[in-house]
């Protein structure tokens, strides 16, 4: 890649780079960006929204139910379905076949539906387990559901859902 001092644009006008921005300019540009352009507080919930789910699966779900060999495959899991989810949703947004408007409507359904399918199996797996009967030590490890353990399967694919929900999300959200 070429320098950025070095690009020039078609018009012949070079890029003007911005350099370490301070904490006050950034409020002062978010303030700004809020009072000119006000609808960019309704994507506020969905910043929110996009986040806050990650202490609920890393530790609620991951850390109380599965052993530490298996909390890593499901880790290793649940970020390549966010790779396949990033790419299949990334490339749906931008399809050029159909008008923008057909496609936000169709996203917002598959997201719809996927988040009450995927929440809804959530919920039905957090139904057979509570925080405190899960062991919370190092030493209770065993206890804990492995890789090997009959009926791994589901759940593991409900982490693998979670991974390619939250990359959906996120795309829908920034596209």
């Amino acid at each position: 890649m070429v320098d950025a001092k070095h690009v020039v644009r078609m018009d012949g006008s070079r890029i003007i780079l911005q350099r370490n921005p301070t904490w006050k300019s950034e409020v002062l540009g978010l303030w700004e960006t809020i009072f000119t352009d006000p609808y960019i507080m309704f994507l506020f919930p969905m910043f929110f929204a996009s986040n806050w789910f990650y202490t609920y699966q890393f530790n609620v779900v991951n850390l109380a139910r599965f052993n530490l060999r298996t909390r890593a495959l499901n880790n290793v899991l649940y970020w390549i379905a966010q790779i396949i989810g990033a790419s299949v949703f990334g490339f749906a947004l931008d399809y050029a076949g159909l008008r923008r408007t057909t496609r936000a409507v169709v996203a917002w359904i598959v997201l719809f539906m996927l988040t009450f399918a995927i929440w809804g199996g959530g919920y039905s797996f957090q139904l057979t387990y509570t925080r405190d009967e899960m062991p919370d030590d190092a030493t209770n490890e065993h206890e804990k559901m492995d890789w090997t353990t009959p009926g791994f399967v589901g759940p593991m694919f409900l982490y693998i859902f979670y991974g390619f929900y939250d990359a959906a999300w996120q795309t829908c959200v920034y596209w």
